[in-house]
């Protein structure tokens, strides 16, 4: 029976299935299965599942009042949170609440059933679009739907992994296909030199709408038709096509819905290409050339940046780019197809040029972050070349740490713990670390207890995915019996689940397998160890290590203790998080950008054991769980492997198990219990989208909706190009004429050496990250700094003149601004500092001009900065 037929008794549970509001709402979850368990359990799609069911079924829940109830309950719940007025955004930014925001993303993890998603990227970008509800921000989220997904993984019996293609059944999805007044509505690319249509889904998701863009028409040829079959599928001109589709494709579709953002966030740089569309179209509108529509299209948009990897960041060949591309800017921008490549064009080591969409995100937006505290500081070192006079470390790269959506990813069980030891206003607290001190007084019984039950669910959810391998596998019925044996629910468990890359190192536990043998096998203190993730299709090594893995389970040594689920989805992620003692994340440090699995296991009581990489690096305490390694740079990989294996061998051996154990035995003292309340603590409100989307809110989105608002008036615009274009031809003829360091001299010699300064040049390419320069100031008393300089006929007050103080082999530095005190000579003017403070060491010095902050953007933004 189809879901638009069901009896009016039932028509609720068509208002339910249609709202994804139900993918965090667990409770809902009873009102599917309740149509065909056997078909939930299996696939685990709401309308698959109604519309599979028998007519005797329906009929029967159609009569059944404790399920009209329940049903009646959960509508009751949706229309509650639906209406809601206390959320934070409008309440917080009320002048902006009516401002729409646009967010885009290649993929989204909403819930398994939708598979748009392939692994931490699509998580955290729907962990986004439910944060966005809940907090009511007006953002209209735009991707792609891929009707074969990502592929589906086996495992043969050699250990292969074997990719499978299905097709997603948009009638059997929560979507619904957009309509204008009554017709459905197609939007175009082009792509060389032939049109391609695209239809678009909306997915409603709590208050939140995702726009979904599809090319799978009959209109268009077979091939145009695969553009978007597939999530990161396919060869280069098919990736182009999709991000085409995705950018340009979703930027027609908003404003073909009548909805036009007044801010933009591109998640990674796969959609970049939506900001030559609005470029295009502003252009147009206002009758300005490329140059004026670039600085208001770059005004409200973010760029967020999620690897470290050099290879995650996209690129394409200049000769693909100009096929699909040439003609698109001749006939837009009137600027020249060598102006435009600028825009991207970048060299690799070996002198190959090519076009980068990370470049052109950063030329094409005015905000950017990194997704934890380091990968900030690795996105500032890979991207230095774009501000070449700014020091790395000063550049405009910021960054948000990444979070999870606490109610996707905390188990049923925890949260009627929560509700019954914090009370029923924890979900609105969820960025409140004060209130999650609370936690601390949980009862150490009642958390045991329900650590029982997830991992007890854990462990019968792994056993029966084996079981389905094994028998597709053709294996001996002995054999698939003893998984029943497999995984025991007292012995000490942690799980490894992430993307097979092969810089996150998934073997490296069987660096020295004899003693990996004697840790799992000990006699009163055994180990288990859940392995699950998938490698691209063209990752041979990632591959690799999964056959390694699957190899390694097979031995006696480490069967049933050991042991790799096949095909990780939301479904697997939320019991491993959920059920796992310890949580195991060992990349090769500094490659994590953030790392938000292990952020899934302190809210269900869980333990982290990571290297101090991405998140943990901020979110280690050294009482909420353990570190692998040291924070050391390694230039040899295998020196790096080796010490982190022997680390990870010793806390694991003399450390982690003792302590679990110990736990078991005495419950009196059960320090394990009271390390993951430590845990949950300390990390369920730092580590949410709660307070992530916030961040974003406050930090950023805010602030571009200011600065579009201030720069789309044409006055203001005009202003502020013009001061930029006075900036950028008169900065390389600034000049240092004279520097003079005066100190009260004290007990402590004061040493100079100035003199030296006259060959080095005043305007650098390349400034250190320590700012040395050949000359030190040496410890005194109370100090004048006097520079003279000449401004190639800038004002004094449109720059700032400073003073950089660092102590010689530390990256600790002292920024003392100088006041311009007089005019020496036409064009040249004497900034001057006076310091009372006593220097009780040696510091190096470096003085530079910068540009005054322009409005609403960092000083550094047009990378200008003159040194001595």
């Amino acid at each position: 029976m189809k879901l638009s037929q069901l009896p009016p008794a039932l028509h609720p549970v068509q208002t339910i299935v249609m709202n994804l509001w139900w993918s965090w709402h667990q409770e809902a979850w009873d009102i599917f299965e309740k149509f065909n368990p056997k078909e939930w359990a299996e696939h685990r799609n709401p309308i698959k599942t109604i519309e599979s069911a028998s007519n005797e079924t329906v009929e029967m829940l159609a009569q059944d009042q404790e399920y009209l109830a329940n049903l009646a309950n959960t509508l009751e719940k949706l229309n509650y949170y639906m209406g809601r007025t206390d959320r934070w955004y409008p309440n917080t930014y009320p002048e902006k609440k009516d401002s729409a925001l646009a967010y885009f993303s290649a993929e989204y993890g909403m819930h398994e059933s939708l598979k748009i998603y392939s692994g931490g990227l699509g998580v955290l970008s729907g962990d986004h679009v439910k944060s966005a509800s809940d907090l009511g921000l007006p953002l209209n989220f735009v991707g792609l739907f891929y009707h074969q997904g990502y592929f589906q993984q086996q495992i043969n019996e050699y250990g292969e992994q074997v990719d499978c293609y299905v097709d997603q059944d948009a009638n059997q999805l929560p979507l619904e296909e957009v309509t204008i007044d009554g017709k459905k509505l197609r939007v175009s690319v082009t792509l060389e030199e032939r049109e391609v249509l695209i239809r678009v889904w909306k997915v409603q998701v709590g208050l939140s709408k995702l726009f979904l863009m599809d090319a799978n028409l009959e209109e268009n040829s077979y091939e145009d038709r695969q553009i978007t079959a597939r999530l990161y599928g396919g060869d280069r001109e098919t990736r182009i096509c999709q991000e085409i589709i995705l950018g340009m494709g979703g930027n027609r579709a908003l404003r073909a819905m009548g909805i036009l953002p007044e801010m933009y966030h591109m998640n990674e740089g796969h959609s970049a290409f939506f900001q030559l569309e609005r470029i295009a179209n502003t252009m147009k509108e206002k009758g300005i050339d490329f140059d004026q529509a670039k600085v208001i299209c770059q005004s409200n948009c973010l760029f967020t940046t999620h690897t470290p990897v050099p290879a995650g960041n996209e690129a394409f060949d200049l000769n693909l780019m100009e096929r699909y591309f040439k003609t698109y800017v001749e006939d837009s921008f009137n600027i020249s197809w060598g102006q435009f490549l600028q825009l991207g064009v970048i060299d690799d080591s070996s002198s190959h040029k090519y076009f980068s969409l990370t470049v052109m995100a950063i030329h094409l937006a005015s905000f950017y972050n990194g997704v934890s505290e380091l990968h900030g500081q690795i996105a500032q070192k890979m991207w230095k070349g774009l501000w070449p006079n700014v020091p790395e470390s000063e550049n405009p790269i910021s960054s948000i740490t990444n979070g999870i959506h606490v109610k996707t990813w905390c188990s049923p069980e925890m949260k009627e713990l929560f509700v019954e030891s914090l009370g029923k206003d924890w979900e609105a607290n969820l960025s409140n670390p004060n209130y999650w001190e609370k936690s601390l007084n949980i009862d150490n019984q009642k958390i045991r207890s329900v650590r029982h039950i997830l991992k007890s669910k854990m462990i019968t959810m792994a056993r029966q995915q084996l079981k389905d391998q094994l028998k597709r596998n053709g294996e001996p019925s002995k054999t698939i019996e003893e998984v029943d044996s497999f995984l025991d629910v007292n012995r000490l468990t942690i799980g490894f689940a992430r993307r097979f890359a092969t810089y996150k190192r998934a073997t490296l536990i069987f660096k020295d397998s004899a003693r990996l043998d004697r840790i799992i096998n000990h006699p009163t203190r055994p180990v288990q160890f859940v392995f699950a993730g998938k490698a691209h299709p063209a990752d041979k090594p990632g591959q690799e290590f999964i056959k390694q893995i699957y190899n390694y389970s097979r031995e006696e040594r480490f069967k049933g203790k050991i042991i790799f689920l096949e095909n990780y989805n939301m479904h697997i992620s939320r019991h491993m998080v959920a059920g796992v003692d310890v949580w195991l994340n060992n990349p090769r440090r500094p490659m994590e950008a953030s790392g938000t699995s292990g952020q899934k296991v302190p809210i269900n009581a869980g333990l982290n054991f990571s290297v101090l990489d991405g998140w943990w690096r901020e979110g280690h305490n050294g009482e909420n769980g353990w570190t692998i390694g040291n924070e050391d740079d390694y230039p040899d990989e295998e020196a790096q492997d080796q010490d982190d294996a022997n680390n990870f061998y010793e806390t694991l051996e003399n450390v982690i198990s003792p302590l679990f154990y110990e736990g078991e035995v005495s419950e009196e003292s059960d320090h394990w219990i009271e390390k993951s309340k430590v845990s949950l603590a300390t990390n369920i409100a730092r580590y949410s989208t709660y307070r992530m989307v916030q961040d974003y809110a406050s930090k950023f989105y805010t602030h571009a909706l200011d600065f579009y608002n201030f720069i789309k008036e044409d006055e203001n615009r005009i202003s502020f190009s013009k001061q930029s274009e006075i900036f950028v031809a008169s900065w390389p003829s600034i000049t240092f004429n004279t520097i003079q360091l005066d100190y009260e001299k004290g007990v402590n010699e004061v040493v100079s050496r100035f003199n030296e300064f006259k060959d080095v040049p005043s305007h650098h390419t390349e400034i250190p990250y320590d700012y040395t320069m050949p000359g030190r100031v040496f410890c005194g008393k109370h100090h004048t700094i006097e520079t003279a300089v000449y401004l190639a006929g800038l004002n004094p007050n449109d720059v700032i003149c400073e003073a950089i103080l660092t102590t010689p082999d530390s990256n600790e530095r002292q920024i003392i601004e100088l006041e311009n005190t007089k005019q020496l000579e036409t064009g040249t003017f004497l900034f001057k500092n006076y310091n009372e403070e006593t220097m009780s060491e040696t510091k190096n010095l470096r003085i530079r001009i910068v540009p005054k902050k322009l409005p609403h953007i960092s000083k550094f933004e047009l990378g200008l900065a003159s040194w001595l």
